[in-house]
């Protein structure tokens, strides 16, 4: 700044009184003004010096007052609905980005996942090899996908928070302790995320030496390692039911009525809520239907939870609408079998999409 003011001609420092002729041929003070004529070669010089003197006078000005109006009523560069890139009025939505207006609907795949194990005997539609999620997570982040979780697309609907580009969820069921021993690992080698929704009954009977014999097939998580995949913020814990899983457990029993239907699941589920606030410090957000069952009463009791979103077991992508809270309930899921690479699922899942007239975006 010295050097810029030391090149400045005196007779233009601050300090000096201006006179401004008639006939704009010069511009000089007044103390000057009959001491010395200044050539009509340079007259155009002065001018323009002038000029920009009084612009960057001016920009000091009201600088001030266009960055407090603009903090004031939250004003931002953004598409506005004429497409035009210009100032116009941003949503309040806090610290959150603000989204461009051809932002404001995402496509989003979601993957469904249960067993991940060596043993041979449950490798099949429901359980893949460890070496099949790596190579699924090898894919993903060698081919542009963003892993985000259920709280990224809460999110995007209710503060337009961006959502990166080429976004997938990754959703693991039951909870099972194959997701601690086999996915958590992985997650952190390939800096991806996931959510693992899980059974209540299972987590909250499960113990460490019970794990070493379990019940059913394969063991589950024990509330200690659920509590560390979530403190450490690459897994997302999310509702299972407490006591619900089963061919029927989520839905309308045939000799149960309405109401009672509506009292049994809003126990169930609120039982599950309150062990994860107790060990977790926290609730989910979302609920994951098991087996994919849904009755009429079902997003009543999600409704007066609180929840704000489901997951279905019917397969599709997802379009995902900001505003549009509606659209995060009964998500469609796409099942991952053995032997069914993860590449082949998008494939599917986008060729299914174009029949419905739903393009991927190639940018």
């Amino acid at each position: 700044m010295r050097k810029f003011i030391s090149k400045i001609p005196n007779f233009l420092k601050p300090g000096r009184r201006w006179r401004v002729l008639s006939d704009m041929t010069s511009c000089q003070p007044d103390d000057l003004q009959e001491q010395h004529e200044i050539p009509a070669s340079t007259t155009s010089k002065w001018k323009f010096t002038c000029l920009y003197i009084l612009i960057i006078l001016a920009a000091a000005i009201t600088a001030p007052a266009l960055t407090a109006h603009a903090a004031n009523s939250n004003i931002t560069a953004s598409y506005c609905q004429d497409s035009s890139l210009r100032l116009c009025e941003a949503p309040d939505i806090g610290d959150t980005e603000v989204f461009f207006r051809r932002e404001k609907e995402a496509l989003v795949p979601i993957i469904m996942y249960h067993l991940v194990t060596e043993n041979s005997r449950y490798v099949g539609k429901f359980g893949i090899r460890p070496s099949e999620l790596e190579e699924d997570l090898k894919f993903l982040k060698e081919n542009g996908y963003n892993t985000i979780v259920m709280q990224d697309l809460i999110n995007f609907v209710e503060k337009g928070k961006r959502l990166p580009k080429n976004p997938i969820i990754l959703t693991f069921d039951d909870g099972n302790s194959s997701d601690f021993k086999y996915l958590f690992p992985l997650l952190k080698e390939y800096d991806m995320k996931a959510v693992i929704s899980i059974i209540g009954k299972a987590v909250d009977h499960n113990t460490e030496e019970h794990a070493k014999y379990p019940a059913g097939k394969f063991p589950n998580l024990t509330w200690p390692q659920v509590k560390e995949i979530h403190d450490e913020g690459i897994v997302e814990v999310q509702n299972h039911g407490y006591n619900v899983h089963g061919p029927a457990g989520s839905g309308k029993l045939k000799r149960e009525s309405a109401s009672e239907y509506h009292q049994r699941l809003l126990a169930d589920l609120t039982k599950l809520q309150d062990l994860c606030e107790k060990h977790l410090d926290a609730k989910p957000t979302t609920f994951c239907y098991p087996l994919g069952v849904i009755s009429k009463g079902s997003h009543a009791v999600l409704e007066e939870m609180g929840f704000k979103a489901s997951l279905s077991c019917q397969e599709g992508i997802n379009v995902i609408k900001h505003g549009e809270p509606e659209c995060l309930f009964k998500l469609n899921r796409n099942n991952r079998p053995s032997g069914k690479s993860i590449e082949k699922v998008l494939l599917d899942i986008w060729k299914n999409a174009e029949k419905r007239g739903i393009s991927q975006d190639k940018d």
